[in-house]
This record gives C-alpha cells, sequence and structure tokens, in this order.
C-alpha cells in the first residue's frame, strides 16, 4: 500500500581481520547471517544488511588495542555508512580491568571488539565457533542499543564463553527498548539533510537531535571515577597536596589571595588541565580526511564534558582533602605565626588554601596523567566495559 512506511535500512557491519583461519571464517559469516535472520524475525519493519569486510592485520600476536580496533571501525563506517559494527580478531584483547577480555562494547561508536582467541577451546569447533558468536553479538547488539544485564535471554550477565551457549531470545520489553533506540538510529543522520550550516551548526544541530542521549554518553564514561580509574593522575595530585599543605609558603600566598582571585585560579586550571589531556592523550575523534558526522559529534562534545567533570570530580576531592587536613592538624597558633594573622579572619584562610592547593595539585596530576598509556585513557573514556 502507498500508505505503509518503508522499511528502514539498517546496516551491521562486520570487519574480519586477516588472521581468522578461512575454516572460522565460514563459522563468523553463519554467525552474522544467523544474526541477520534472527533480527529480521524478531523486529520485523527494517530492511536488516550485513556487510562484512577484511582488514590486514600486522603479523604480530601480542595482545590487540581495543580502541585501535575502535579507529579501524570508525574508518570502515565511514566508507560504507554501516550502522554498527563488530571488529573480530584472533588475538587476545588487550585488558585493564579483567585478566581475560573477550569483548569490548562501546555504545558511543556503535561498536563491539570481539577476540575470537577463548571463544572455543579448539580451533575446529567451526559449529560451537558460530554459536557462540551469534549469542555474543546479539548480546553485545543489545548493549549497543542500550539494553543492560537481565536475568534470562541474550542479555543474561556475561559469565565467560561457556555461558553464551544458554543465551537465547530477548524479552518483550527489551524489543520495545530496541524499536525505539533503532528507530533514532534510522531518522536521517545531520550530514544527511544538508543543514549543517558550517562546522558550528552542524555541531549544534547534532546536539540538539542527541539531546536526550548526550547525558547517557556522558555518564556511560563514569567521569566521577576518574581519580580511581586514572592512578597516574591521582598519584601526581595526591603527592603534590601532601607537599603543598604542609609549607609554610604556600598558606603565605594563599593568605595574600582574594577569593576572587582563588576562583579564577581555580577555573583556569580546570579549564586548562581538561584542554590538555584531550589534546595530549589525543582524546577528541578527528575527522581525518571524510566529512563531519554527527556520531563523531555527539563522540567529541561528550569526551570533552565528561573530562571537564572528571577534572571538576578530582579539584572538588583534593579541595575537601586539604580543607579537612587544614583543620585537623593546623591550629589558629600555628598559622598565625606563619601568615601573620589568624586562620579565623575574613576570608577565611583554610578554604582559600584549600583552593589554592587544589588548583596547584589539579595541575601536576594532570602533568602526571598525561604520562598514563594512550590506550588506556581512551579505554577508560570510550570503552563501556570489558567483558
Amino acid at each position: 500500500m502507498s500508505g505503509e512506511r518503508p522499511p528502514f535500512a539498517v546496516e551491521l557491519g562486520w570487519i574480519v581481520t586477516s588472521q581468522i583461519d578461512p575454516s572460522r571464517r565460514g563459522a563468523v559469516e553463519d554467525a552474522a547471517d544467523h544474526m541477520k535472520r534472527t533480527l529480521s524475525e524478531i523486529l520485523p519493519g527494517y530492511d536488516w544488511r550485513v556487510g562484512i569486510a577484511e582488514r590486514i592485520e600486522p603479523a604480530d600476536r601480542g595482545p590487540a588495542e581495543p580502541v585501535l580496533l575502535l579507529d579501524t571501525a570508525e574508518r570502515e563506517r565511514d566508507r560504507r555508512n554501516w550502522d554498527f559494527v563488530f571488529v573480530l580478531t584472533e588475538r587476545e584483547l588487550k585488558s585493564y580491568t579483567r585478566s581475560v577480555t573477550v569483548a569490548a562494547p562501546a555504545q558511543a561508536y556503535a561498536t563491539a571488539i570481539v577476540s575470537l582467541a577463548r571463544l572455543t577451546d579448539r580451533e575446529d569447533e567451526a559449529e560451537v565457533l558460530s554459536r557462540r558468536l551469534y549469542a555474543l553479538s546479539m548480546h553485545l547488539f543489545g548493549r549497543l542499543n542500550g539494553l543492560g544485564p537481565r536475568e534470562s535471554g541474550f542479555m543474561c550477565a556475561f559469565t565467560g564463553p561457556r555461558g553464551l551457549d544458554g543465551m537465547n531470545g530477548f524479552a518483550e520489553d527489551e524489543k520495545v527498548e530496541l524499536r525505539a533506540h533503532l528507530d533514532h538510529v534510522a531518522d536521517p543522520r545531520v550530514e544527511e539533510t544538508g543543514k549543517a550550516g558550517g562546522r558550528v551548526g552542524f555541531y549544534v544541530r547534532s546536539l540538539w537531535e542527541n539531546r536526550r542521549s548526550l547525558p547517557k554518553s556522558i555518564l556511560r564514561m563514569r567521569p566521577w571515577a576518574f581519580p580511581l580509574r586514572l592512578s597516574r593522575l591521582t598519584t601526581a595530585a595526591g603527592s603534590a597536596l601532601a607537599v603543598l599543605v604542609m609549607t609554610a609558603e604556600t598558606w603565605e600566598v594563599a593568605a595574600n589571595l582574594a577569593p576572587p582571585a582563588v576562583a579564577t585560579l581555580s577555573a583556569v586550571a580546570l579549564i586548562g588541565t581538561s584542554g590538555y589531556l584531550l589534546r595530549a592523550q589525543r582524546l577528541l575523534a578527528r575527522s581525518g580526511e571524510s566529512a563531519m558526522r554527527e556520531q563523531r559529534a555527539v563522540i567529541n562534545v561528550s569526551t570533552v564534558l565528561a573530562v571537564a567533570l572528571g577534572m571538576a570530580v578530582t579539584y572538588v576531592a583534593i579541595f575537601a582533602l586539604a580543607l579537612a587536613g587544614g583543620h585537623a592538624f593546623f591550629g589558629d597558633p600555628l598559622l598565625a605565626s606563619w601568615t601573620g594573622e589568624r586562620a579565623t579572619g575574613d576570608p577565611p584562610l583554610r578554604p582559600m588554601m584549600a583552593g589554592y592547593i587544589a588548583a596547584l595539585s589539579l595541575v601536576i596530576g594532570a602533568l602526571g596523567a598525561s604520562f598514563e598509556p594512550h590506550g588506556y585513557f581512551r579505554n577508560v573514556t570510550h570503552i563501556d566495559e570489558e567483558l
């Protein structure tokens, strides 16, 4: 009927690395085809398409860095206009939070990185590999569309390769959530509307179109956990805090600063350190030779805001520790002998000192964080979870 809505095309891209044995390549193609058939049955109304591309991988058999495979996925997506990407490698994945990582979903990139190295015990088990890869891909597809772990079906908590044998089916409420997310995916992207209006206009339109999902993108990066997950940042900032709070000159300088000066110094430290880390760790997705993309714009803005929030959390933590230490260990007579005035004056000395020390410690902490491995910092901001 002419009034019926034409099916929206949803393209699933599979990138298969050259190191995958041809006998296992067939199992991968079977899993991709099985996934397409299942999605067509449970989510009709979409034109499900599957594309498979091969990528030449170095002969190095060491662990693969997931974020580097994310870059590969982004380049291939730009070329082929895929909606979701699955990158498959025979190499182990480099893991930062687990002893072994089988898969790494990145919802912001609509990409999942999968290692075939441990999905089966023996390389000749093509049927087992196909079945487990199919279940894992369906699980990851749910993750990329916002579904969390459930008690049963494809979304039950991932417990390892053997646990994939029992995964099957999406619940009805999960199908509703998937359809809602896919409807947004199927909407024309900003770059497809021809109404960008320059780079600034393009970013504004991209953020407006993704205004509801942007906060979730930031929260997925868990900026509140930066002080715990970035050990070099915490160590450098903590060391600076310990030295500065014990130094009489620090208290003397703080006593001679006005509140606006401390506030300005703190703001400059927050903005400066956030910008420095974004540049030093190369956290922003770059367009390279490709045109501007809505997804890339959202990723960039989410990353900027997440890093800024992470540094703000670090600043607040240092401020609180410095303030508590000032009250606990530095009495008014001692501070008076150092600064020539009482700590209870106007403005109070201890909050001024805490703000001053927090700003300096944040800068030193950012210098320490710049030495975090590039892959690890991007793993913290762009990989949702290691499975």
